[in-house]
This record gives structure tokens, sequence and C-alpha cells, in this order.
């Protein structure tokens, strides 16, 4: 017997998500700092804001990178729960290392409250939206039961049977 698989749940927010980062990306490049000085380890480097966030041009390429990552992965569902899962995994990871860094993330990513925020948050909603499931999943009999109608009289009539779920 065959089954419906349903909608996602996860492929929507995926790309939404994949398209502000993107965006925000494409636009920090532009507008913002494209440093790509780099002081990794252990050394500080500093970017400059748009829209409050600070970055360099390794911070807004991250942006970018996420972004274009999730918009590839979303028009599956498999592929929008594995890559939300990867970038969000990622974001947090780039996040608590700021926090814990103090201005930047290992001396490479440039990063102030508002960068850590925006990376937390949209860690937090790619890993809630890598959870979601496929809604809507009907077996095939209940589809054609559903979607069948008889015409009596030149009447079209709902089977008999239609409020009944299994």
């Amino acid at each position: 017997m065959n089954r419906t698989k349903g909608v996602s749940l996860a492929k929507g927010p995926v790309g939404i998500i994949g398209a502000v980062l993107l965006a925000g990306g494409i636009l920090g490049l532009l507008m913002g700092s494209t440093d790509f000085a780099t002081s990794a380890p252990d050394g500080d480097v500093t970017g400059g804001t748009f829209l409050g966030i600070e970055g360099n041009g390794w911070t807004w390429l991250l942006f970018a990178g996420a972004g274009i990552v999730l918009l590839v992965g979303a028009p599956m569902h498999w592929g929008a729960k594995t890559t939300a899962m990867i970038v969000g995994v990622a974001l947090a990871a780039a996040a608590v290392i700021a926090v814990v860094d103090g201005s930047d993330v290992l001396g490479i990513f440039a990063a102030n409250w508002a960068t850590e925020l925006v990376w937390a948050a949209a860690a937090a909603a790619l890993l809630i939206v890598s959870m979601m499931p496929r809604v809507g999943r009907r077996r095939e009999a209940e589809v054609e039961d559903r979607d069948r109608r008889f015409e009596r009289d030149g009447r079209v009539e709902e089977p008999a049977d239609t409020h009944r779920r299994a």
C-alpha cells in the first residue's frame, strides 16, 4: 500500500533563513568592512558595522556561505533538515566561541554582541527547524476514499464513510 509523503515543515523556514543570511552576507560585504586580515588563532580582529552587526570580510562570507548552503539544501525535506542541523551547529559554535573570546572567533571572524546574537538566534531557529517532521502523511486508500465522489441522478454526493478516520 502506497503512502503520501505529506508536507515538509522544514523546507520553507530553511529557505527563508538561507535567503536572509545570504542577503545579509552580500549586503555586509557591500556596505560593511571587506577587510580579510586575520590574526589566528589567538589574536584580535575587528571590522566595520552594518545595521549594528560588526563584521570583517570573513564574517560576511560566513553569513553568505551559510545562506547558500541552506538554499541548496532547502528544496528537499531531508536536505533541508540536514543542512539546517549542520549550519545551526556551526553558527552556534561561532556564537559560543565569540562570547568566550570576547571580540572575535579565533582571530578570523570579527564579532560584537549583535553579531553573536544574530548567530545564536539563527542557530536556535535552524536547530529547531531541523527537527520538524512531515505532516499530513496518509495511506493511499485514505486519499482515494476522500477524493472519490459518487454521482447519482446528476448530483455529486460524498461517500457515506467520509467522516470516518482510520
